[in-house]
C-alpha cells in the first residue's frame, strides 16, 4: 500500500517538476519565437525613410518586401543576407509589411501585392521587380543593374 501511495504522489509531482517557465529578463518572459530580424540588410519602416534612401544614392538599391507570416520570405532571408554581403557595391534593405502601419502603407504605395517581392532602384527610378522566392532571378538582377 505504501508503494502505491508513493507512486501516486510522484505522479502528481513529476509533471509540475518537469515544467519550467520561460526565462525572465527584466521581469519579462523571453519570446521563444524565431528571430526574424535581418542581420545584413537594413530594415526600412516608413515612406520617408524609403524615399530618403532611394533619392540619396547612385548605387543600386534592392528592397526586399516581406511579412513575418510568409514562409517563402523566411526561406529567402538568409539567402538575401548572403547576397547583400557578397555585393557590397549595392545597398540592400528590407520592409516587413506587418511590422508597423507605416511599413504596410509603404508596401501599398509601392504596389506590393505578393510577398516576397524584390524591387530594384537605380538613380531614383525603379528598374526591375521580381515577385516570388527566386534567388537566381534576384542574383541576376543585381548583377545586371549594379554596374548599369
Amino acid at each position: 500500500m505504501k508503494t502505491a501511495s508513493r507512486v501516486a504522489a510522484l505522479a502528481l509531482l513529476l509533471p509540475a517538476a518537469a515544467w519550467t517557465p520561460a526565462p525572465a529578463i527584466s521581469g519579462r518572459a523571453v519570446s521563444r519565437a524565431r528571430d526574424t530580424r535581418c542581420r545584413a540588410m537594413t530594415e526600412i519602416g516608413s515612406e520617408q525613410a524609403f524615399d530618403d534612401i532611394v533619392q540619396k544614392t547612385d548605387k543600386l538599391v534592392v528592397v526586399d518586401f516581406a511579412t513575418t507570416w510568409c514562409g517563402p520570405c523566411k526561406v529567402m532571408e538568409p539567402k538575401m543576407n548572403q547576397i547583400s554581403e557578397e555585393y557590397t557595391d549595392a545597398e540592400f534593405y528590407k520592409v516587413v509589411g506587418d511590422a508597423s502601419a507605416d511599413a504596410s502603407k509603404l508596401m501599398k504605395r509601392e504596389g506590393v501585392r505578393t510577398v516576397p517581392s524584390f524591387h530594384f532602384w537605380k538613380g531614383n527610378s525603379r528598374v526591375e521587380v521580381i515577385n516570388g522566392a527566386n534567388i537566381e532571378a534576384v542574383t541576376k538582377a543585381v548583377q545586371k543593374h549594379k554596374d548599369a
